[in-house]
């Protein structure tokens, strides 16, 4: 492979829209680099809200029409509970003892697929409502999703088979908070029960953009683990992190609606400010 890459990483409704924050800044302050990083080109990569934002760009959505929903009051996004200290004890009680990440993802897994959580249908009409023409197109897309039952990581691409709204609402399915997504008789979880990012799909792009809507270390350790980060040499690597005032725009419940415009507002100050940055590594 010798195209770019663009990964998108996890972290709930207000990733998303702090992610489309930052591309639009980026596009703001240095238009040319933009349109090469969003090139059809450019791999896409995406986990969770990555792969929601990575699907829009896909289907050739605007970054401003993107950008005007997410600070649009009206959204069809639906409001969940989410203690992020219960959140992180229930992973931290996968974990404990695990012999293996396979392990603890099966176990985050049985979790998921035991949870109550809104119904499939709800969930469906939200992920619709995020895509515009519900197709995969030609772009080389990648959603990554995790099997709740054996902890296997799967990767959705337009050649799995797989509608762009199943691919999409499997690689958001947080366990335990939204329900698991079956499809040809597997029942599928959230790609960043793998990695937040999964970053390590790009290998062999160069050059590699990780957008992530955390700081560089976070309470689990590395927001882009290190080993994932080699696995891209030699390809040039590049990670745009969440600044402080952008953690504090994600609220306490990253998966509120409420905090869409505030992390969208906070993501374009990001991307302004690291705009010639991204420019000078893209190149």
């Amino acid at each position: 492979m010798n195209n770019g890459a663009l990964v998108l990483a996890g972290g709930g409704v207000a990733g998303i829209a702090w992610e489309t924050g930052v591309l639009l800044g980026i596009q703001e302050k240095q238009p040319v680099t933009a349109a090469k990083i969003l090139d059809a080109s450019t791999v896409l990569i995406g986990t969770s809200a990555g792969a929601a934002v990575a699907a829009q760009l896909a289907e050739g959505s605007t970054l401003q029409a993107l950008f005007d929903a997410q600070v649009a009051d009206e959204t069809s996004e639906l409001f969940v509970e989410l203690d992020l200290a219960s959140f992180g004890a229930a992973i931290a009680g996968a974990m404990a003892g695990a012999t293996s990440p396979q392990e603890v993802r099966r176990r985050l897994g049985a979790m998921a697929i035991a949870a109550e959580t809104p119904s499939t249908a709800a969930r469906t009409a939200v992920i619709e409502a995020r895509l515009r023409g519900r197709s995969w197109g030609e772009r080389d897309l990648r959603l990554t999703a995790v099997d709740a039952e054996s902890g296997e990581p799967q990767v959705f691409t337009s050649a799995s088979g797989v509608t762009l709204v199943d691919a999409v609402m499997a690689s958001c399915a947080v366990p335990g908070i939204w329900p698991v997504v079956e499809i040809d008789g597997h029942k599928y979880m959230d790609g960043g029960a793998r990695s937040g990012s999964n970053a390590d799909l790009a290998a062999g792009a160069d050059p590699v953009l990780i957008i992530t809507p955390s700081s560089e270390q976070t309470p689990m350790g590395p927001a882009v683990p290190p080993s994932e980060l080699e696995a891209l040499a030699p390809g040039r690597v590049h990670v745009v992190y969440a600044d402080a005032a952008s953690i504090a725009s994600f609220g306490t419940n990253p998966l509120d609606p409420a905090a869409r415009k505030p992390a969208a507002l906070a993501g374009r100050e990001v991307g302004r400010r690291v705009a010639a940055e991204v420019a000078a590594f893209w190149g």
